[in-house]
């Protein structure tokens, strides 16, 4: 199920939220917690039935793990194993949905053999709820979870607003506001905010993110037309798409939670306003960060075992992150990006302070920043290496047809205004600009979501914007996209 549907819209939320609300008025609050699992499992159920059937399974396992390394007077040996165990369980499972199949055909590719594919669909949000339950078993093992039922267990996992594509919660700062019972009685102002949260994050997604994508999805699929400032601007248009879409479903996902007075984490802090890559890295996919830094990078040594471990660490936290992301050597190319960005940042950490002492500096760094991620992330895009340096390819005079490209057709394909007349047709590519324009400046210049909401005064003119804003996205719905990170 979608957010931005009309049965998540008109039936799911509203069910949800007076059904929880209203269990626990009348102090039903175990029942109030299984509802909310139920509706939890109903939307992640509602993509395919079967899906249900993994999750579970999943949920099941790991918490029998848990319960074994919770038991009293077991020997240090024994716990180990039984963490081992949950390892290997996890990306296991995680390895023959996402991988399998990939590997089955670059060995075909590379050995000339002839595999049979098994055709896997990979289950929705399976690296997401994957990593919340590798986390867990890991923090078992080292004494850091508490006395948790099944109830609050499943319900940390399936939590519907961050099930499918994130944030990555922990244990530690989820379960207890299971158990909080102030958080049991409706409160105005954090539906309230919620709301606010939610429309914003809509609009990200649907306005900004959907309408890029029409014109990202038009340049790959006229790759051999394209001429290098083709490239450039799809290239950009996609950084911007995957910011605002996934950015967007990440401010949905906390509305939803502090509707129903849960608070969950900030996952993205303006990455568009980043300096530096490291900078950057530090802006977006907070919690994956947070993952990989407290269950990758520092049980390698993190930095306290020389500049070339630390050099080392970085790079395999970054490769590990890319093969995360997809089974396609476009993942592993962004991801090793990542890591050989961030390593030149830490190498030349004193040069670029003095750069940005300048202004002129600061603003070339920006540029540097935005262009290296940008082309990146189009190998992100490609999922295949090789169709991505094709796509690189048009940039090169050699290769390139010398025409025009498809520069003139971008502005028709993301705002359609065909039988409105040649006159508001005229319109499309100046306002191709301005829409550009503007969603550079609402992602580099103005305040992010959290910070809107933090310091929102409410007043009858906002609440009319915000209305206008929801009606917008609800006209949109019938022609929406899924969101990029279903995929993983």
């Amino acid at each position: 199920m979608l957010f931005n549907s009309y049965i998540f819209l008109l039936l799911f939320l509203p069910i949800t939220i007076i059904g929880y609300f209203g269990l626990n008025h009348f102090e039903k609050r175990q029942l109030a917690k299984a509802f909310l699992l139920g509706m939890s499992l109903w939307f992640y159920g509602y993509f395919r039935p079967s899906y249900l059937i993994i999750l579970i399974t999943s949920i099941l396992v790991n918490y029998a793990l848990y319960r074994f390394l919770k038991l009293p007077d077991q020997k240090k040996s024994l716990r180990k194993a039984i963490m081992i165990l949950g390892v290997l369980l996890n990306v296991g499972t995680l390895g023959y949905f996402k991988y399998l199949d990939f590997i089955f055909r670059e060995l075909n590719l590379i050995f000339h053999t002839d595999i049979p594919l098994l055709g896997i669909l990979l289950p929705l949000g399976i690296s997401f709820f994957t990593f919340q339950q590798l986390g867990f078993v890991i923090d078992s093992y080292r004494g850091e979870t508490g006395e948790y039922s099944f109830l609050d267990y499943a319900l940390f996992v399936s939590f519907f607003p961050q099930l499918v594509a994130g944030p990555i919660v922990t244990h530690g700062e989820m379960i207890p506001q299971f158990q909080d019972t102030s958080k049991k009685r409706f409160q105005t102002e954090n539906f309230t905010k919620g709301c606010v949260y939610f429309i914003l994050g809509m609009s990200k997604k649907l306005l900004l993110a959907d309408t890029f994508g029409r014109a990202v999805d038009y340049a790959w699929m006229t790759i051999d037309y394209l001429a290098p400032l083709d490239v450039l601007i799809a290239s950009l248009s996609f950084y911007l798409q995957i910011y605002f879409d996934f950015s967007g479903y990440s401010d949905m996902a906390i509305g939803l939670g502090k509707m129903l007075n849960l608070e969950l984490p900030v996952n993205f802090d303006s990455p568009f306003k980043a300096i530096t890559i490291a900078d950057y890295w530090k802006r977006w996919h907070i919690t994956l960060t947070r993952f990989f830094t407290k269950y990758v990078y520092i049980p390698l040594g993190g930095n306290r075992k020389g500049v070339a471990r630390t050099y080392l660490n970085t790079f395999l936290v970054f490769l590990i992150s890319g093969i995360w992301h997809g089974a396609g050597t476009g993942y592993i190319i962004w991801g090793i990006s990542g890591g050989i960005g961030l390593i030149l940042c830490k190498a030349s950490a004193g040069l670029l302070e003095k750069i940005k002492k300048n202004k002129l500096g600061t603003v070339l760094l920006w540029l540097f920043t935005t262009a290296y991620v940008s082309i990146f992330f189009s190998f992100f895009r490609a999922e295949d290496a090789e169709l991505g340096l094709q796509f690189f390819s048009r940039l090169l005079p050699s290769v390139s047809t010398g025409d025009n490209g498809i520069i003139a057709d971008i502005p028709k394909v993301m705002f359609d205004f065909s039988g409105l007349g040649y006159t508001i047709q005229r319109l499309q590519a100046p306002l191709c600009v301005l829409f550009y324009a503007t969603a550079l400046l609402i992602a580099v210049r103005m305040p992010n979501v959290r910070e809107i909401v933090s310091r929102f005064r409410y007043t009858t003119m906002r609440a009319i914007g915000l209305a206008i804003l929801f009606l917008l996205c609800f006209l949109s719905l019938s022609g929406v996209a899924t969101y990029i990170y279903f995929n993983f």
